[in-house]
């Protein structure tokens, strides 16, 4: 086998193994091995590395042996910290997230979202201040990830186009690198949300779909533990697949795309040639009121929702469909009425073959999935070089 094969295989099964104790741990080296299929030799080994970068601590737990305390290892969790950002319209929410997947700290700030510099300027003062309330060295911060609505090439980490902030080309990625002096990550904050659903599922799901009905309308795959991204990450922006090239003009450039019939703008804009309206939280009680403009309304976009959950199952055929988006997780009767759409919509095949929640992870979800990017990114890469 070749020296670069060999690193390769080494550093795969590093990173197997320590998602292995991170889940299951306290647990022995014996275990590891047999769990891994691998020789003790080779697990004394990788334990004894990941020892060495601090990733893991040895504990000592009682056997039924009289006298005698085995030795056993788990996840050292305040060892790295991994930071979640999400952008949305009007507000920032932040998290730390230990080595276990535990939050250290949540925040949520009210701003706004108008221009990119004012942005970074105070996600980077938010960040430094978190940090050092929680009196944590910056060489344990294994690297931030912000989700935010829109077009996101998350390998130069620019935001190539985002409707929700009218942002074009904001190479966002570079700016917050040279504020934070930290690595930076920058992806669709669906696909982030889907990630932390799928880690919080509570039935081993396959392949799962998230949908996103809110300020934007959005879907995001994960197959095998994975997000799917397609070729330049743009896999699952529905909400631009044009329905009438003769409709609504949509941020996008584009007319009649499946936003402009769901979204909250364009719901609020249909609404207002009715009477003024400022929030979806008077169309939605205008809507429980039975106000029969309101009821047509969104029956209209509920229609249009649950045929988008139906051609998403069909193209994708997932085990579980998660809906999310202000409009979902705000107004429990919207949510109601789009499963009730999608119920009458659905073919006798595909009505059987999947499972169909609201989420679970909700407002922290972004967060949440975001810090989880990272903490996989340190797993595979395993390059960090820190402490607790």
């Amino acid at each position: 086998m070749r020296v670069k094969d060999q690193y390769f295989l080494k550093k795969q099964n590093q990173s197997l193994v320590l998602e292995y104790i991170i889940r299951n741990g306290p647990i022995s080296r014996a275990e590891i091995a047999k769990h891994m299929a691998m020789s003790p030799t080779s697990a004394s080994r990788i334990v004894a590395s990941l020892q060495d970068e601090q990733l893991i601590k040895e504990v000592y737990l009682e056997t039924d042996e009289v006298g005698r305390k085995a030795t056993y290892f788990m996840a050292n969790e305040h060892s790295v910290i991994f930071v979640g950002v999400e952008i949305d319209v009007g507000v920032v929410r932040i998290g730390l997230m230990n080595l276990i997947g535990e939050f250290i700290t949540v925040r949520s700030f009210h701003t706004k979202t108008d221009h990119y510099e004012d942005v970074v300027e105070f996600i980077g003062q938010m960040i430094n201040d978190l940090i050092s309330e929680q009196q944590i060295g910056k060489d344990r911060i294994a690297g931030v990830c912000i989700g935010l609505p829109g077009l996101i090439d998350n390998e130069k980490g620019t935001v190539e186009f985002s409707a929700q902030f009218n942002w074009r080309n904001v190479p966002l990625k570079q700016i917050l690198e040279q504020k934070l002096d930290l690595e930076v990550f920058i992806d669709n904050e669906l696909k982030l949300k889907a990630l932390a659903e799928y880690v919080s599922a509570s039935l081993p799901y396959k392949n799962v779909v998230m949908l996103g009905f809110g300020t934007g309308v959005g879907s995001a795959l994960i197959t095998d533990g994975e997000i799917y991204r397609g070729a330049n990450n743009m896999s699952g922006e529905i909400g631009h697949m044009t329905l009438d090239p003769y409709g609504a003009y949509c941020p996008c450039g584009n007319f009649g795309c499946l936003q402009t019939y769901i979204a909250i703008d364009f719901l609020l804009d249909e609404a207002s040639k009715t009477r003024p309206m400022d929030s979806m939280e008077e169309l939605a009680a205008a809507y429980k009121s039975k106000e029969k403009w309101a009821v047509n309304i969104l029956d209209k976009a509920a229609t249009y929702a649950g045929l988008a959950i139906k051609n998403v199952v069909c193209a994708f055929n997932p085990d579980a469909v998660y809906l999310s988006g202000s409009l979902i997780e705000e107004h429990p009767e919207i949510a109601e009425l789009v499963i009730e759409k999608h119920s009458n919509s659905t073919w006798f095949p595909e009505s059987y073959s999947y499972d169909l929640h609201v989420t679970q992870v909700k407002e922290m979800g972004v967060v949440k999935g975001a810090a989880l990017s990272v903490q996989r990114k340190l797993i595979k890469s395993l390059n960090f070089k820190g402490g607790a």
